[in-house]
Order: C-alpha cells, then sequence, then structure tokens
C-alpha cells in the first residue's frame, strides 16, 4: 500500500502542468496529499482545517476540490485570516506573508502550536517553514524542511521525503 502511494505521489510531482490555474489546482490536491504522509496532534476533533494567511491564491478551488472530500478522515474546513493572531486552530497553514518579517512570524507561530506550515515565498523551508512548493520548468518541486518538522512536533513518512529535497540543520 506505501508502495502504491508513493508511486502515486511520484507520479503527481513529475507531472506537468499547463497554466496558472492548473498550476494551483495541482497544488491544491498537493495540500490533501501532503496530510496523508504527515502525523502530527489533531487541532480539531471534527475538521480537518486548511487556512490561508494574507491571501487566497486558489480561489474557490480548495473549497471546491475539498467540499466532499476527508483529509484524515475528517471533513475539509478552509479559512482565509489576515494576521498571525487570527490563525488559531488548525492543521496546516498555507503562508502568502509578503515581507520576511511576517513570515518569520507566521512560521514562529506554526511551530509553536504544531502546525504543518506550506509556502511557495523563496528561501521559506529555509527560513524554518516546514514544506516549500514552487514549479520549475512547468514542474512541482518539494522542499522540506525536516528539522522544522520535528522542532513543530511533526513526523514526515519516508515517502514523502523520497520525492522531496530534504534540509537538514539548514542544508540540502
Amino acid at each position: 500500500m506505501r508502495l502504491i502511494k508513493a508511486i502515486l505521489l511520484l507520479g503527481l510531482v513529475v507531472a506537468l502542468a499547463w497554466g496558472s490555474d492548473e498550476e494551483r489546482k495541482l497544488e491544491a490536491a498537493f495540500l490533501g496529499r501532503f496530510a496523508s504522509y504527515i502525523d502530527w496532534e489533531a487541532k480539531s476533533k471534527e475538521y480537518f482545517i486548511i487556512t490561508l494567511i494574507d491571501e487566497n491564491p486558489f480561489g474557490s478551488i480548495l473549497n471546491n476540490l475539498y467540499i466532499d472530500k476527508r483529509i484524515k478522515g475528517k471533513p475539509v474546513l478552509v479559512r482565509l485570516v489576515r494576521k498571525v493572531e487570527e490563525i488559531g486552530l488548525t492543521d496546516l497553514l498555507f503562508i502568502t506573508l509578503n515581507t520576511q518579517k511576517d513570515r518569520l512570524e507566521a512560521i514562529r507561530y506554526a511551530q509553536e502550536h504544531s502546525i504543518l506550515s506550506i509556502s511557495e515565498s523563496r528561501g521559506f523551508a529555509g527560513s524554518g517553514g516546514i514544506i516549500q512548493l514552487n514549479f520549475v520548468d512547468q514542474k512541482i518541486r518539494i522542499t522540506i524542511n525536516h528539522d522544522a518538522a520535528t522542532r513543530s512536533g511533526i513526523k514526515i513518512a519516508s515517502p514523502l521525503l523520497s520525492v522531496a529535497t530534504v534540509l537538514q540543520r539548514g542544508k540540502p
């Protein structure tokens, strides 16, 4: 079963995206896929909560994708907040904050509250974020900061680590 999941995940990683809307759809699907390879303390007993901070680059894609799906056996709730103080209860935090100072504040909050932090910001994983997503030549690239995950009390399964660039002690 794990081998099948790893093959499916690898297939997604090398899949070509065709335009930013398709990239967003692929990225939205990855958010749920990542959760299946991660163990951490559940925040809510009722919902798997995805919180976007600052902007929602997905538009209605996340809500449409997860309206009738479950992550970790729970229905999905997607929230948008503007400030770190508004994050509250969440399992996954997608960070779109523009300044390094604001991103670092959100990363610190996520680490302190065992929240899976994800962003497409350049240098995100190197700054203590857990998963950085980027599209390069129409292929998705995943960078994982393993030390940050460990500090946050988050365990990442080896199939996900095997398809990513893994930073340990700040180095690939």
